[in-house]
């Protein structure tokens, strides 16, 4: 017997035409808008152990002096540095003057407590071609938290967003997103 009825499912909408590449800056830029994100709807974390998994795959081109730049991840509206912070990536040294170096990031979002003050973790990691100096990323780099307070009854998002300290203008594009449902 089966302990329930648990399966794994791919979300629409797909990316048929590729996002606009951002232009990163010092406070936390959308990598996509909340259009190009699956409808996940008021109470899809509806259960303690309810996870999804997101996965994207894009380019990011940096200038002469990039600084650091890392991934952080928020449940809220889709708009840039909107809502609840759910994981802070370990800001990393970006590699001067790369064009379209490409970049993978796998992230899991795992339900810890529900209703309108519930919490979410999230972990996963990125891999980076050449533009930073650890390809190779765990995140968050030290121990995971479960989030602060998120209104789990409100039809929000997962943003995926990208910071950089540098003084020039790097971009970032997603060229692939897959959203998957794992429970």
């Amino acid at each position: 017997m089966a302990d329930g009825l648990f399966y794994n499912d791919i979300r629409e909408p797909f990316l048929t035409v590729p996002p606009a590449a951002v232009t990163l800056a010092a406070t936390a830029k959308a990598l996509y808008t909340a259009s190009q994100f699956p409808v996940l709807g008021g109470q899809y974390f509806s259960r303690p152990g309810k996870k999804i998994k997101i996965r994207l795959f894009g380019v990011i081109t940096t200038v002469l002096t990039p600084g650091n730049g890392s991934f952080n991840v928020y449940y809220g509206s889709g708009a840039d540095a909107n809502g609840v912070v759910l994981m802070t990536g370990t800001a990393a040294a970006l590699t001067a003057s790369r064009t379209a170096d490409t970049w993978e990031l796998e992230i899991i979002v795992t339900c810890r407590t529900t209703g309108s003050v519930g919490t979410l973790l999230c972990n996963g990691h990125a891999i980076f071609a050449e533009t930073v100096l650890a390809a190779r990323q765990m995140l968050p780099a030290a121990t995971g938290a479960v989030s602060g307070a998120c209104d789990l009854t409100a039809a929000n998002i997962i943003s995926v967003q990208f910071l950089r300290s540098g003084s020039t203008a790097e971009t970032m594009q997603v060229l692939d997103m897959e959203v998957t449902a794992l429970n």
